[in-house]
């Protein structure tokens, strides 16, 4: 187990009528386990400045420092410190203070598990919180890159997740919780996507990936759900009493996903009117079928919101996100250092999001550029590529 105690959950119930008897709930633990391949990732910014007050080790050169945020400790993050073996070349040592004492010249240097001319990847960094009990185990891979005249980077990955048989009202599924926002708390929920954590529900093809909230959805009944906040348990019971409201979209729409606080659903079918909970969401995405004269099937998807893209159920008037068609080409164009000129052609949708576009299961074709001078003495077609 990665704690020695049981430790109540955090998650608070607000903003949505539903029966509550979360006490009555029985924790149904899980298992933690370990990965080499992050399961989520965030940027970390980075300074030469080293952080005040934080004792450092004897470095080779200018070092770049870091701060991790996460709630789970006193402090609000860690610091980290970049250092490398070689005069140049990516930065490939790495210090971390993995304890939370505030120091890092205690801390036993890392040295990356492979790099490249550009690239350092370093294997998973085990951290220690403390818990009221005792202590509690997280894993943090990180990456260190920087391509030519770019500035220096770091992602921060999830090195690790919680697993385990969950009860659904007598029906037992396999559960993952996954730190999607890599904060090191795994109960974190919301209508803005990358700061959320996830769950999937299932094995192999049949598994559900699902955005976290206080409501999930599981063959079409509703179960209310509290996580711990270092995911070493959940407990689940059937929600009751949850009130709906009318959410209105296009009719061209064959498929909507949104995001919130009350959970992750997905509508298919939609025939431009269905319901949701009540409370505050995000548009996840949304799908258009269709075929052409010829019988050939033509997909439309909608990515990528901004906060545009944000609404709320209520009970009474129904909410009209602004999403579907019509769609629009955005044609940009920009000239190189060395007097190239590129192009770069995007679709959007009604509300600013991005469009993939498919022809069955396969991409189209990209379109022809062709530039010709007023004259006639200089004409070039060109076609543009996904990517």
């Amino acid at each position: 187990m990665k704690r020695l105690r049981k430790m109540e959950s955090l998650a608070v119930l607000a903003g949505v009528a539903w029966a509550t008897a979360a006490a009555a709930q029985p924790e149904q633990w899980l298992e933690y386990h370990t990965t080499q391949t992050a399961m989520g990732y965030r940027r970390l910014e980075l300074t030469t400045t080293p952080p005040p007050n934080v004792a450092l080790p004897k470095l080779n050169a200018a070092p770049y420092f870091g701060r991790w945020v996460t709630p789970m400790d006193p402090s609000g993050g860690r610091w980290v410190c970049f250092d490398r073996t070689r005069k140049s070349g990516p930065y490939d040592r790495l210090f971390l203070d993995s304890n939370g004492n505030g120091r890092l010249d205690d801390e036993t240097p890392l040295n990356a598990a492979r790099r490249d001319e550009y690239s350092a990847y370093f294997d998973p960094v085990r951290l220690v919180f403390k818990g009221e009990d005792g202590p509690i185990t997280y894993h943090l891979v990180l990456q260190y890159y920087q391509y030519q005249d770019s500035p220096a980077s770091v992602l921060a990955g999830s090195g690790g997740w919680y697993e385990g048989t969950v009860n659904f009202a007598g029906k037992k599924q396999r559960v993952q919780l996954i730190d999607g926002n890599v904060n090191g708390a795994f109960n974190d929920i919301g209508s803005n996507l990358t700061g959320c954590d996830r769950i999937e529900v299932g094995e192999g093809e049949k598994a559900e990936s699902r955005y976290l909230g206080r409501l999930l959805e599981l063959d079409n009944q509703l179960f209310q759900i509290e996580v711990a906040r270092d995911g070493a348990f959940l407990k689940v019971q059937e929600a009751e009493n949850v009130v709906f409201g009318q959410v209105r979209v296009p009719e061209t729409i064959s498929e909507f996903a949104a995001v919130g606080e009350p959970g992750h659903f997905v509508r298919k079918q939609v025939k431009s009117e269905l319901k949701l909970p009540v409370g505050k969401y995000s548009v996840a995405g949304w799908t258009i079928n269709r075929k052409d004269s010829k019988g050939a099937a033509w997909t439309l998807r909608g990515y990528g919101f901004s906060e545009a893209a944000e609404f709320e159920v209520t009970a009474g008037k129904p909410a009209v996100p602004e999403i579907g068609e019509p769609v629009r080409g955005t044609l940009q164009v920009a000239e190189a250092k060395n007097s190239e000129v590129a192009f770069n052609l995007s679709f959007q949708g009604a509300g600013g999001e991005r469009i993939e576009m498919m022809k069955g299961n396969e991409r189209p074709r990209g379109p022809k550029l062709t530039l010709s001078s007023l004259d006639g003495s200089f004409r070039s077609t060109n076609s543009f590529e996904f990517g």
